[in-house]
């Protein structure tokens, strides 16, 4: 009998040093992160729940859910859950140990396994996560087009910087033009692309990478982005929406699983990403707990009114009176998921002609950058001056008849000028100008087949005798050499 006692005390302290091991090892144990695990946890607690409803208890259930898990991680989680519970742990304390889910889905379960419905807890943790992950992705989706067109066009207009811009600028630089503004501004961005493109273009991308970060995901600045989303048009009123219809599923499935109200509200808290509507719900808890009714609360909190609309705050006050609470949230997010649908859709129809404008601009900007030195140029070569006044052409014996008096009554120095004639042209003359260059001042205009004197020439330009003595420089291109 004794050496009996013995063998049950020994096995006894065995089983205790055992716990005790697989507790500190429970400790020591880091934290396993659930990034992209969302799809195989709504997997885990719906066929959990299908299994316990069916009388399989809860280390069974757990082994043939394994078998159809694909991720290494949950696989890793769902053999430590099965562990824990062999060892004498609840499933909620189980699930505390793993770290996998918030704090009110710990509770639900815990709830479920002291009211005896943990099937049916179960069943609602899935819908509240998949609702919770239905309003994220519609706010994503929403913004999902505009990002997708800006980086496109990002993309582009790097391309024709880097390209385009410095061939634009060589091109334009060999033209003696007096530029618009908007090309000189092109041909410099052309420039500092072709020296310094390689740098400037990573630094910029890693810069606004980093403000996307600081501005909309690092949890201490991102209420700073989340500002403008509510002031861009149609953002706002879509994240109102969402909020409230996730504040109707969330407190009206948790007041209905059985969740006290104070903890119900934190775990709205929990889900909710926006800073103002984290705010309100924190404030909205603590009200709560000093005695006051939501409705009350509501009308106790500056501005509520902008986050939740006065007529659901007038339902959920018939509610509270009423008893129907938890019917009111659920039929309020049922109300607000079918709104977010429409809102989502007629935010895509607004933002895309906007869009296609700011695009536009940019295109129409490169293009008159083109085209008004184009334009410059051929109007120099085509229009005279308002200013200028047209002299009639002197017939060519005249021309000759002066220069030879000039000649004869020069005796100290002989002048000796060479001949040239007008070759055809578009408009059917050629302006002569005061200055070998396109930009000087016309004086008149010489005819087809016309023969005059030229004194010299410079850069293609032939300085030639007018009828009254004075000289005028005309375009080489338009002329022929009649004797050299």
């Amino acid at each position: 009998m004794k050496k009996e006692v013995t063998v049950i005390l020994k096995n006894h302290s065995q089983k205790i040093i055992g716990l005790k091991k697989h507790q500190t090892k429970q400790i020591n144990i880091p934290f396993i992160s659930d990034f992209g695990l969302a799809e195989e946890k709504d997997y885990l607690m719906e066929n959990l729940s299908m299994l316990l409803v069916s009388g399989m208890d809860i280390l069974a259930s757990l082994e043939a859910i394994q078998t159809g898990i694909k991720s290494n991680k949950l696989k890793a989680i769902v053999t430590k859950l099965r562990n824990d519970v062999d060892a004498g742990y609840p499933l909620s304390q189980a699930f505390v140990n793993t770290k996998l889910f918030p704090e009110h889905v710990i509770s639900l379960i815990k709830i479920g396994e002291e009211t005896g419905r943990l099937a049916d807890n179960l069943k609602v943790i899935v819908i509240q996560q998949q609702k919770q992950r239905s309003f994220r992705s519609k706010i994503n989706s929403a913004m999902m087009y505009p990002i997708l067109v800006l980086s496109l066009t990002g993309v582009i207009g790097i391309g024709i910087s880097w390209f385009i811009l410095p061939r634009l600028a060589s091109v334009f630089n060999q033209l003696n033009l007096d530029l618009p503004l908007l090309t000189r501004i092109l041909i410099q961005v052309g420039k500092f692309v072709e020296a310094y493109g390689l740098i400037f273009f990573p630094l910029m991308i890693l810069a606004l990478s980093i403000t996307i970060y600081f501005i909309f995901i690092f949890n201490q600045t991102k209420f700073i982005g989340q500002y403008f989303l509510f002031k861009i048009p149609g953002v706002g009123k879509l994240i109102q929406e969402v909020q409230m219809a996730q504040m109707g599923y969330i407190l009206g499935t948790l007041l209905s699983a059985g969740l006290p109200i104070i903890s119900s509200v934190n775990s709205l808290n929990e889900a909710t990403t926006f800073y103002k509507y984290k705010k309100f719900f924190t404030w909205l808890k603590n009200s709560i707990d000093e005695g006051n009714s939501i409705h009350k609360s509501f009308g106790l909190y500056k501005h509520s009114n902008k986050l939740i609309t006065v007529p659901i705050q007038q339902m959920i006050g018939s509610a509270e009176k009423s008893g129907r609470l938890p019917e009111t949230l659920l039929k309020i997010g049922e109300i607000f998921e079918e709104k977010t649908e429409i809102t989502t859709k007629n935010l895509s129809v607004i933002l895309e002609p906007v869009l296609l404008i700011i695009i536009w601009l940019g295109v129409v900007a490169v293009a008159l950058a083109v085209i008004l030195p184009i334009y410059s140029l051929v109007g120099g070569l085509n229009q005279p001056q308002s200013t200028s006044t047209t002299i009639p052409p002197t017939p060519i014996i005249e021309t000759k008849e002066i220069a030879e008096t000039a000649i004869a009554t020069t005796t100290s120095e002989i002048i000796l000028l060479k001949k040239l004639k007008i070759k055809p042209t578009v408009t059917g003359y050629l302006n002569v100008r005061d200055y070998p260059s396109l930009n000087s001042n016309i004086l008149l205009q010489v005819y087809t087949d016309e023969i005059y004197e030229y004194e010299s020439n410079q850069d293609s330009w032939y300085e030639i005798v007018l009828p009254s003595g004075d000289t005028g420089w005309v375009l080489g291109s338009y002329i022929e050499l009649i004797n050299q």
